[in-house]
């Protein structure tokens, strides 16, 4: 839920609950009124009455109410003191409609000139509880639909209007990659303060990380590349070292050690540095990528190194696959498992690759244990006694899935399982 219709739906639920609680209390007001109002009319009614019964020869006592809604008793003075003013609800029986109906009764007590008490009871009009219920539930029906609409007005045309800056501030978070070069843009003017507050901060969080990124980019392309030079320097004075007819066997095998650590050094210089300009995006143009093609080439250029150890390789292809990301990362991705896949056999081993339109998997014989899933693309993991191998392939395929949008699952069934699929 967004948080002007969130923030709407709050304000409606305390507004409609506090309408309705007010309106119950304004029910029970009401209600009360018009019975003050009944009382007020009988005894006015009452006052009447009496004033024409003065005279004992007017008087007609009755027991039933008739047209002039009063009855009259004689009764004992004592009983008559005794008698204080009441009013009730009370029901009675229309001979005329065939049913009950409800009505106020006064009940009083007087005295005439001849001395003589009586007790009278006076009825109301009939109150109609019901139907004024019915038409006050209407009446606020209405009151209730008006305040919906006017609510719905007033998201539509303030509430949308007031959070457009921070819409806008939203939006542009959505959008802002480091990759991309930064393009400032000027909120939308506002008297809010928070909203400036908040625009303020964004631009000085954004232009700070921009200054990070650009300082930990360039110190790590520095870095591979003052590195690379001296590493390379190195392994070429010790190949022609090694050319020497003077050395001894143990000195050739020393220098072949360390030739082999400097070329372990070199690679894992520049995987570090792949891994992190994967990971910093820096490879952001993509194309429709067609992985047959990828995993053809690939099995090409690696085929020495899969003859070499016997391995059988079977490659099947139910359909292509083709998705839409960076060549390059592609290619790297697929390079880094076909790789993972031959280090981590044995000879005369199997690897099967399987294609589908959604798809591909990567199988291959190896060790009889699963890797650990705490391990399988950490850094510097690795599995086997290669030495040339620098921990970090799977690691570069578990980046180069996350940037490119694909999902990678691992799993061992007597065989070591890589399934890639996209992630739409």
């Amino acid at each position: 839920m967004r948080l002007v219709n969130h923030t709407l739906s709050f304000l409606a639920t305390i507004l409609f609950v506090t309408i309705g609680i007010w309106a119950i209390l304004f029910f029970s007001q009401l209600l009360n009124q018009v019975k003050v109002s009944l009382d007020e009319g009988l005894s006015d009614y009452k006052i009447v009455i009496i004033d024409n019964l003065k005279n004992d020869s007017l008087i007609k006592q009755n027991a039933e109410f008739g047209e002039k809604k009063y009855l009259v008793r004689q009764v004992d003075e004592e009983y008559a003191l005794k008698v204080v003013d009441t009013y009730k609800d009370t029901i009675l029986y229309s001979h005329l409609r065939q049913k009950n109906y409800k009505a106020r009764l006064l009940t009083t007590a007087f005295v005439t000139s001849n001395g003589n008490y009586y007790e009278m009871k006076v009825l109301s009009q009939e109150l109609n509880r019901s139907k004024l219920i019915n038409k006050f539930i209407v009446s606020l029906f209405w009151m209730f639909l008006f305040l919906l609409i006017s609510t719905i007005m007033v998201n539509t045309l303030a509430l949308k209007k007031t959070w457009k800056p921070f819409y806008q501030v939203l939006d542009y978070l959505n959008d802002f990659r480091l990759d991309k070069r930064y393009q400032k843009r000027q909120m939308e003017s506002t008297n809010i303060r928070e909203f400036v507050m908040l625009d303020e901060s964004v631009k000085n969080l954004i232009d700070t990380n921009i200054e990070i990124f650009e300082s930990q980019k360039q110190f790590i392309e520095n870095v591979s590349h003052e590195m690379q030079t001296p590493l390379t320097i190195g392994l070429h004075k010790l190949e022609l070292l090694a050319e020497n007819d003077g050395l001894s066997e143990n000195q050739l095998q020393n220098i072949g050690e360390i030739i082999e650590s400097f070329k372990r050094l070199s690679g894992l210089n520049k995987s570090l540095l792949l891994l992190s300009k994967i990971q910093n995006k820096q490879f952001p143009a993509e194309d429709n990528i067609d992985f047959d093609i990828i995993f053809s080439n690939t099995i090409n250029i690696l085929s020495d190194l899969i003859d070499f150890w016997e391995i059988k390789l079977d490659y099947r292809k139910k359909s292509k696959f083709i998705y839409k990301m960076n060549k390059d990362l592609s290619e790297i991705m697929v390079m880094n498992l076909v790789k993972n896949a031959i280090i981590h056999n044995h000879r005369n081993g199997e690897i099967q690759i399987k294609m589908n339109a959604f798809g591909f998997t990567i199988e291959n014989s190896g060790t009889n244990e699963p890797i650990p899933p705490d391990r399988l693309f950490q850094r510097f993991s690795k599995n086997t006694d290669n030495k040339s191998s620098t921990g970090l392939g799977l690691s570069i395929v578990k980046a180069v899935s996350m940037v490119s949008n694909l999902k990678i699952e691992y799993k061992f069934n007597n065989r070591h399982i890589f399934k890639i699929n996209s992630s739409v």
